[in-house]
């Protein structure tokens, strides 16, 4: 009984929920690591930083608009797109 409905709870997410998927060469937004010394006031978003590579499981390695490589990589949950 409760697998049926842990099933019928992940159905009614899965349905609400957008996927997010990049392709290299798209520009995003990326939230910034470590806020302590900026505060509440601290941009919510930094960017924009364009897409080098895309790894399996919504992982994503980075570059900026002057095709430096970022250091570390990005999951998609830390990412959104840019619009100019």
């Amino acid at each position: 009984r409760e697998f049926y409905t842990k099933q019928r709870a992940a159905r009614k997410y899965n349905t609400r929920v957008i996927p997010r998927r990049f392709k290299e060469g798209d520009l995003v937004l990326k939230r910034p690591m470590g806020r302590d010394k900026e505060g509440k006031m601290a941009a919510n978003w930094e960017g924009p930083f364009r897409i080098h590579k895309a790894f399996e499981g919504g992982v994503y390695r980075l570059e900026t608009m002057t095709s430096e490589i970022m250091p570390r990589t990005w999951n998609v949950a830390n990412l959104r797109f840019y619009y100019s």
